[in-house]
């Protein structure tokens, strides 16, 4: 039988197949200037994470940290710019994550001085002309965080830190990933929650979200990044990502150390009405069945229309009754990309 060659991958995509394991917290290896890894650098570093206060509100927060000053001006819709942004939902009724007023005066991410050593990151800048400064000192097992008049958060390292590779012949990304277990407050009030330092790793030019993007590629229709943590102590932190062709990742991590790594995987996003958001989204891991259930106020719709809504809600096994006392599950799908995997 003759081999049909358009059925094929192009050399070096390996049909959009990506690999994912656990991996050390190396600082001066990974975050240095100039530093590079598969012949990939740092696109950006990203602090990111969803809080919850004692009264039933919802926040998240992020920002994006570029290696050097950034001025490119990117289109806001698709990639985060030097901002900080933060939203809230109070839980009433009707509520959904909107922007909130006090991060306007705040840092610049092009402001920020970063600061390497062997086991430690520190960025830092202000104060401003407002009077604001920020502080972000990362070290391998601890974690403070300082926006003024907007966020303080301390906190240890509630997993082991995970990587995920998604190579191509054009667009490449190597995304490292940490996730801390914090307290502290926003606006005022005391919150707690996980917050996450990434770092997406790219060729050159490539932008996350806008250029050189192998998501792209293989039409991926869902990432989500989650964490549980348990009344016992124990936490759970894990990576969804699904798309077409071979592209998926599945890992988590345990706070007793345990790594898994998901070989096959599948996924169906259930909408509402409008087709735009989703209520839920059924995994099948390794023939294990999970479950994202959107939470009622985590629709993130202080960001406007975008092409990947995005979603805060609750990632567990489907057979799992276990209640956490503190989690999140930050997400987004893309409609666009449909709701199963198409080739």
């Amino acid at each position: 039988m003759p081999i049909t060659l358009t059925d094929l991958p192009r050399t070096g995509s390996f049909r959009h197949a990506a690999l994912a394991s656990a991996r050390r917290f190396e600082p001066a290896q990974v975050l240095a200037p100039g530093a590079t890894l598969h012949g990939l650098s740092v696109e950006a570093g990203y602090i990111w994470g969803t809080l919850r206060d004692d009264d039933g509100g919802l926040y998240t927060i992020m920002r994006r940290i570029p290696p050097a000053h950034d001025e490119h001006k990117p289109d806001e819709i698709l990639s985060l710019g030097g901002k900080l942004i933060l939203t809230h939902s109070d839980g009433s009724p009707d509520s959904q994550l909107m922007l909130r007023r006090e991060p306007r005066y705040a840092i610049d991410s092009n402001d920020l001085t970063r600061t390497v050593t062997a086991d430690s990151v520190e960025f830092t800048a202000g104060p401003n002309e407002h009077g604001r400064s920020t502080r972000l000192a990362l070290t391998t097992d601890s974690f403070h965080y300082i926006e003024t008049d907007v966020i303080e958060a301390t906190g240890t390292l509630a997993t082991p830190p995970l990587q995920w590779f998604l190579p191509g012949p054009d667009s490449s990304l190597l995304y490292l990933t940490q996730t801390w277990f914090v307290e502290g407050n926003i606006a005022g009030k005391p919150v707690r929650g996980f917050l996450f330092w990434e770092e997406a790793w790219m060729p050159e030019g490539g932008r996350l979200y806008i250029d050189k993007d192998p998501l792209h590629d293989a039409e991926y229709l869902s990432w989500y990044s989650w964490a549980n943590h348990y009344a016992d102590g124990s936490c759970e932190v894990g990576h969804y990502l699904f798309g077409n062709g071979d592209f998926h990742v599945a890992v988590r991590a345990s706070s007793d150390g345990t790594v898994t790594v998901g070989k096959s995987m599948d996924l169906t996003v259930h909408r509402n009405a409008d087709g735009y958001w989703h209520e839920r989204i059924d995994y099948v891991i390794d023939g294990e069945r999970w479950v994202c259930e959107a939470d009622l106020h985590g629709r993130m719709a202080g960001l406007g229309k975008i092409p990947n809504p995005q979603q805060e809600g609750r990632m567990h096994r489907a057979d799992d009754d276990r209640v956490p006392d503190v989690w999140m599950a930050w997400g987004e799908t893309v409609p666009a990309a449909g709701d199963r995997r198409s080739w």
